[in-house]
């Protein structure tokens, strides 16, 4: 067999090779562009990579195309969300243990570092929120007696704030807004829940008597002003044994007994 011969056959080869390749493409094309298409949903934000670079984000809902050959897409919600801190156990400003849980409510705003920027971020936001609670509830006390400083029991606007503004640089790197932070649980710790409850209602014991004091002066004022002003003479000494007596009728934390003083006539 001449060479020239072996050449045609050679050609001849490599035609019906191409000629299979390109039939091969134009039934598989088409099936191929149909991978393309995908749906943004509302609130939903989409980040495209091709080949691990950056592309675009698209943020308008409805069905997009966008060729399918290495294509990744990082579907990223901006729909307000909540995370639920679960019960620890931390040290309040006074050094008392207590049991604390909150419930944190954020928004992905920046989707791009919610992507790109950290591996996942709700794992990010909830490591974070976790950290956060023990150190902000290491700021301020269980309870206030007299109510003139902020305390984690009353959850006052600067210790919610103080909670939201922690939270929020903490989580900036992951392209998320904080919207709120809101103690769920708050209760001592076992150990000292017993000593705690006995301190309290002593505290309410001491309360209640003051109470119980400054009414019983002002009701013992006012039956020696009425005396008076009826013309009632009494003497110094009948009028310390009044008000003595009075005192003990409306102070005392049991019914009162009546006792009569009964003079002898005998001489």
């Amino acid at each position: 067999m001449s060479q020239a011969t072996q050449e045609n056959e050679l050609r001849q080869n490599q035609g019906a090779v191409e000629k299979w390749l390109v039939v091969i493409l134009l039934c598989l094309f088409p099936p191929l562009l149909l991978f393309g298409f995908f749906i943004v949903n509302p609130r939903e934000e989409v980040v495209v990579l091709r080949f691990g670079k950056f592309v675009t984000t698209l943020k308008r809902q409805g069905i997009c195309w966008i060729h399918p050959v290495g294509r990744a897409l990082h579907r990223i919600t901006t729909r307000d969300m909540t995370l639920d801190i679960h019960t620890t156990t931390v040290l309040e400003r006074n050094g008392n243990p207590i049991q604390i849980s909150a419930v944190v409510v954020y928004r992905v705003e920046d989707v791009y570092k919610a992507a790109l920027e950290v591996d996942s971020y709700r794992q990010f936001i909830e490591d974070q929120a976790g950290a956060v609670v023990k150190r902000c509830s290491s700021q301020f006390p269980y309870e206030s007696s007299d109510h003139s400083e902020p305390c984690l029991k009353l959850e006052n606007d600067e210790v919610t704030q103080a909670f939201v503004t922690e939270l929020q640089v903490a989580v900036n790197p992951a392209g998320i807004r904080v919207l709120g932070v809101r103690l769920n649980d708050l209760t001592y710790a076992p150990e000292i829940a017993q000593s705690m409850l006995m301190r309290q209602q002593a505290m309410a014991l001491i309360d209640a008597r003051k109470t119980i004091v400054e009414g019983a002066v002002e009701i013992v004022r006012d039956a020696v002003d009425q005396l008076a002003a009826a013309n009632l003479q009494m003497s110094d000494g009948q009028r310390e044994s009044l008000i003595s007596n009075l005192l003990v009728v409306i102070c005392s934390g049991e019914r009162p007994q009546p006792v009569m003083q009964i003079q002898s006539s005998r001489s």
